[in-house]
């Protein structure tokens, strides 16, 4: 089903449900599955006015590895990719059984930082909520922009 979510507009596969409501104040949104095992979380920003932010390859794979030594993620490589005007750049990492993949969107004014974290060792679950949330990703469009 393609849902306005928070600023953008998205596919989210049946199953999946707003948890933001649940969670502490200040909580980015956030949807999960009611007996999954992750959840997938979304920081989103959007131009207001001025001189427009560098949104290119370089520029959003500066900013994941930022992101990522932020928050002390290992990795090996920054992946890109294309939707349509949304450029993407994206990790994977799994360290143990905490498994995260991240990616940073940008269509040159607005950016959205979405993460998929999951613990536990349920990798066939983990790997399906992975593709799902990874089909949300490819679906992501900017609202009024």
């Amino acid at each position: 089903m393609i849902t306005a979510f928070y600023g953008i507009t998205l596919r989210i596969p049946a199953g999946w449900e707003d948890i933001t409501d649940a969670l502490a104040d200040g909580s980015p949104p956030t949807i999960a599955k009611a007996s999954g095992v992750g959840a997938v979380q979304f920081s989103i920003s959007k131009y207001q006015s001025g001189e427009h932010p560098d949104a290119d390859f370089n520029a959003l794979k500066s900013l994941m590895m930022g992101f990522c030594q932020n928050n002390q993620i290992e990795i090996d490589h920054v992946s890109e990719s294309e939707y349509g005007r949304v450029k993407c750049a994206s990790i994977f990492s799994e360290n143990g059984s905490k498994v995260i993949s991240a990616w940073l969107l940008s269509n040159g004014k607005g950016f959205a930082l979405v993460t998929y974290v999951a613990l536990g060792e349920e990798n066939d679950e983990i790997a399906g909520e992975l593709d799902q949330a990874r089909e949300m990703v490819s679906s992501i469009s900017f609202d009024t922009q």
